[in-house]
């Protein structure tokens, strides 16, 4: 049978397969009926034996093809009670309601026949008898075969219209309205058939579109979940080195996996990265961190986590027996991330210092990282290649940072920082140029709180917007207080400088206050720089097209770039103080001086002097051609009140600045 027939066939029975929406039908049709079947034949074998009692003349004696009807249902009821709960693959499904289908055919047909052969062999009212054994039969085989409404009819139309026909023609009133409503009975019959197909076509279509929905919707799950866990690796992962990044770091230091007694964690912090990444560029300073973190994987067990936390800092938690034991690996670490390096055909070398924490107790393993990071800070005050480990003296310094946190976290804190006011002078004329303005806060409790303990604990905190906000609203409004020719001079966050957006709110505060940009300085620290420098720039370029005048601070202090003197357009270096202190105590402070300023020169930056103290540093300082200076020696820190008298005398003279030195 060609394959262009059986899809006309299929479709005539109502069986096609050429959707996925057709198979789903078409499964429930096999489903529904396969459960129907064993009913079905216990139908017929019921009427068979009806007919067999009440019907059959004796005159036919041997001649009864009852046992053959019995014997082919009980191989087919066989055959479904064997195969009814084996699943069938779909491409079996129709040839299976194809077949059964014509069994339907092949059955009801034969019934019939043999029905009307009874009828026609008796003249009593016997006859009638098998015209109600096949009616039954008919409403039952229809009823069972519902699902299946090309068999139901079949059942049907087989089984009654003859039926109905032989009644008609019998010329007996009677037969004839048996036989006319046996018509209409199976056309109700056949309309019921119709409307149950259709809610049922309904009832599966439904079934399907939500199994569908749900097989998207499980599908669009599991592509989410998958790509929330490859956003997570992501997220959690630096991309550079493939370790895991600062937030992955605090993430396992959280989890119960890393949550266990003999844990340590250490810090690292490279010494010498930021010149070689400097001046051999960013990519080389790519490839040396990426063999500094393959070093630091080596010497820690794979089941340890090693992290870069950003820039060239690294940490490690790692499962250790002991303190010493702890402290012995970290130094092996310090010690292999030193051996130099073969860069781009150069042997580089960079040192660390290191800070060790030893968790010993159920302590939790974020204030074990705080505590890492104290002993850091530690180690590279006390210069290259050192490793400290967390001691109980250190402790102290926890509970005041802990204290000054809390004090901050109060509303209104803010509002109790003070401002004092330094003056810079022209070095030349003893002319009062500018002021400073320094934060002061005096706690209750406290004390006395340095702006190097509390600025860096308000950007952690995020309240350093508004603490920038309302100091530099306050400056503004001194500074209003002086002659226009005095700038006001302010250092800015190094975290809210890399913000964007930062140098319009610094313009809006100054002009709110009623201060004109020209008359503002910031002081902005390598620091800042070297965070986000792209940023960082973006701001202080608004800053100064607005302007403001630019002053790089600390320079000289720790590995300051000539290249951030090319990238930005400072109007103002300031030497660190360390520079003019060590003058007359190194034997190289002097020449180092000296290059620095003439450095300066040539770059065509203003230098302005920080801590000068003495007579003979002001007099050094102007034979060698630097502008500006400050510092405790030339006049301290005043209140708002005091520099607006300062403000209005504008020139202070050497005679009162050397009897002022000699009396202190």
């Amino acid at each position: 049978m060609s394959w262009r027939l059986l899809m006309t066939i299929d479709r005539a029975l109502g069986i096609p397969a050429e959707t996925a929406h057709d198979n789903a039908i078409l499964r429930q049709r096999f489903i529904a009926l396969k459960k129907q079947f064993p009913w079905v034949y216990g139908i017929f074998v019921a009427n068979l034996m009806g007919l067999h009692f009440t019907v059959i003349p004796e005159q036919f004696g041997g001649y009864d093809p009852t046992i053959f009807f019995l014997a082919f249902i009980g191989a087919r009821a066989i055959y479904w009670l064997r195969n009814g709960n084996r699943r069938i693959e779909d491409s079996k499904i129709q040839r299976e309601l194809r077949a059964s289908f014509f069994v339907t055919l092949l059955v009801c047909a034969t019934f019939c026949a043999w029905v009307m052969t009874l009828y026609g062999y008796r003249a009593d009212t016997r006859p009638m008898a098998a015209v109600m054994f096949s009616c039954l039969t008919s409403i039952g085989a229809c009823y069972g075969l519902s699902s299946f409404p090309a068999s139901a009819r079949a059942a049907i139309l087989i089984l009654n219209l003859p039926m109905a026909a032989l009644l008609i023609v019998s010329g007996d009133p009677i037969q004839v309205g048996a036989g006319l409503c046996l018509i209409l009975l199976s056309l109700l019959i056949l309309r019921m058939l119709t409307v149950q197909d259709r809610a049922f076509l309904r009832l599966v279509s439904s079934r399907y579109d939500i199994e569908e929905q749900r097989t998207r919707a499980i599908a669009a799950e599991t592509v989410a979940l998958a790509e929330q866990e490859r956003v997570g690796v992501i997220a959690h992962s630096d991309q550079l080195t493939g370790l895991a990044n600062r937030r992955g770091f605090l993430r396992a230091i959280e989890s119960d996996q890393y949550n266990n007694v003999g844990r340590a964690v250490a810090i690292l912090d490279l010494d010498g990265f930021k010149p070689i990444n400097d001046t051999f560029g960013h990519p080389t300073g790519d490839q040396l961190l990426l063999q500094v973190g393959e070093r630091l994987s080596t010497v820690f067990a794979p089941t340890d986590l090693v992290a870069r936390l950003g820039g060239d800092e690294f940490a490690i938690l790692f499962e250790t027996q002991s303190a010493d034991q702890a402290f012995e690996m970290v130094q092996r670490a310090v010690a292999l991330v030193s051996v130099p390096y073969e860069l781009g055909g150069r042997k580089m070398m960079v040192s660390a210092c290191g800070g060790l924490s030893f968790r010993d107790s159920s302590q939790d393993l974020t204030e074990v990282m705080r505590e890492a990071d104290i002993a850091l800070y530690t180690a590279k005050g006390m210069g290259r290649g050192v490793v400290e480990s967390f001691s109980l003296a250190m402790r102290q310094d926890i509970q005041r940072r802990t204290a000054i946190e809390q004090a901050l976290r109060q509303p209104g804190t803010v509002n109790d920082v003070e401002l004092a006011f330094q003056p810079i002078f022209h070095l030349e004329t003893l002319e009062l140029r500018a002021f400073e303005a320094l934060a002061r806060w005096k706690h209750s409790e406290l004390g006395w709180i340095s702006p190097a303990e509390f600025i860096p604990i308000t950007e952690q905190l995020n309240v350093i917007e508004q603490l920038t906000e309302t100091l530099l609203g306050k400056a503004a409004e001194v500074a209003l207080q002086w002659p226009a020719s005095i700038r006001l001079s302010f250092n800015l966050s190094p975290v809210e400088l890399c913000t964007d957006g930062y140098a319009a709110r610094v313009l809006r505060i100054i002009r709110e206050a009623g201060l004109s940009p020209q008359r503002l300085q910031v002081e902005v620290t390598e620091t800042a720089l070297f965070s986000d420098f792209k940023t960082a720039r973006k701001n202080l370029a608004q800053l100064s097209q607005a302007g403001a005048r630019i002053a790089l601070d600390d320079f000289g202090a720790g590995y300051s770039s000539i290249n951030y003197l090319r990238e930005i357009n400072f109007d103002t270096v300031k030497l660190d103080g360390s520079l003019v202190s060590s003058v007359h105590s190194a034997h190289s402070g002097l020449p180092l001086l000296r290059g620095v300023l003439a450095l300066c020169k040539a770059m065509g930056q203003q230098c302005i002097a920080e801590h000068i103290e003495t007579e003979a540093q002001l007099m050094l300082l102007r034979q060698l051609g630097c502008r500006y200076g400050q510092g405790f020696g030339m006049a301290e820190p005043v209140s708002a009140e005091r520099s607006k008298e300062i403000a209005q005398s504008k020139i202070i003279a050497l005679e009162d600045f050397a009897t002022a030195l000699r009396a202190s």
